[in-house]
């Protein structure tokens, strides 16, 4: 078995993931001491949410800090990348078991949401994905990484669009200002998730229809959007007394120039 040479231009990627990976782990911290404070759910699904996306990104930096030393993308970069998706789908089912405990919505879905992610998982350990081995190895050899891929992605947008919906129908229905804001950043969050795979989707068209050799730009500004994500579902959960403030100031605002 043969390896690919590490491209020194995936460095300042490395970099972007330890900083993304070193962010994630500070709004972790902040979304576990939250739950201790509440010891309500809702925090303590979301801090779920942000390990789990933690450990994929902290994966995803060690293989690619092995590969900068080794100057080969080597067996720790093979396994960060099927963890660091299975690590998604694990996110995926908590985060709607998330949306359903704040807006007591799609309960019906979640147990086609469970199994579905499963053979999900399952699928992305397969060794006929061939993660991080040069195409040159498996050549005529059964090879289901496209399919596993797209799966992913085709399961994480049902569940993106789906709680993003949910989000709406329930904004309509909130009673306070702030309650509606909540679910305004939830949904927001969630088009972030879906741009999130977008940019990757389009990172690999340039692969597959321009022989880019990948981890372009729009690599870089997924990761932005993952950012953007953490922000909106931290705000969205903990609700910081300057945003409640300010949201119900607008709002004061608004009901005195309707009046």
């Amino acid at each position: 078995m043969t390896y690919t040479p590490f491209e020194p231009r995936v460095l300042v990627l490395m970099f972007y993931y330890i900083a993304i990976a070193v962010f994630s782990a500070v709004l972790t911290v902040k979304m576990h001491a939250r739950w201790k404070e509440r010891k309500v759910k809702p925090p303590l699904l979301l801090t779920i949410v942000f390990l789990v996306f933690t450990a994929a990104i902290v994966m995803l930096a060690i293989g690619l800090v092995d590969s900068a030393i080794a100057t080969i993308y080597r067996e720790i970069y093979r396994f960060s990348l099927p963890f660091g998706y299975s690590m998604i789908v694990v996110a995926d089912i908590v985060l709607f078991m998330f949306a359903i405990d704040i807006t007591g919505r799609g309960k019906k879905a979640l147990n086609l949401v469970i199994v579905l992610g499963i053979v999900l998982f399952i699928i992305l350990y397969l060794p006929w994905n061939w993660w991080g081995v040069p195409s040159t190895d498996y050549a005529g050899q059964l090879n289901i990484r496209l399919y596993s891929t797209l799966g992913l992605i085709a399961y994480s947008y049902i569940i993106y669009i789906t709680i993003a919906r949910i989000c709406k129908l329930a904004s309509a229905e909130a009673k306070t200002p702030v309650a509606k804001t909540g679910l305004s950043l939830m949904f927001w969050a969630m088009i972030c998730l879906l741009l999130f795979f977008l940019m990757f989707v389009v990172d690999t068209i340039l692969i597959v229809a321009f022989d880019d050799p990948g981890y372009s730009i729009f690599v870089y500004i997924a990761w932005a959007f993952a950012v953007a994500f953490y922000i909106c579902m931290y705000l969205s959960v903990v609700m910081p007394d300057w945003l409640a403030r300010r949201v119900a100031k607008k709002s004061t605002r608004l009901g005195t120039q309707n009046s």
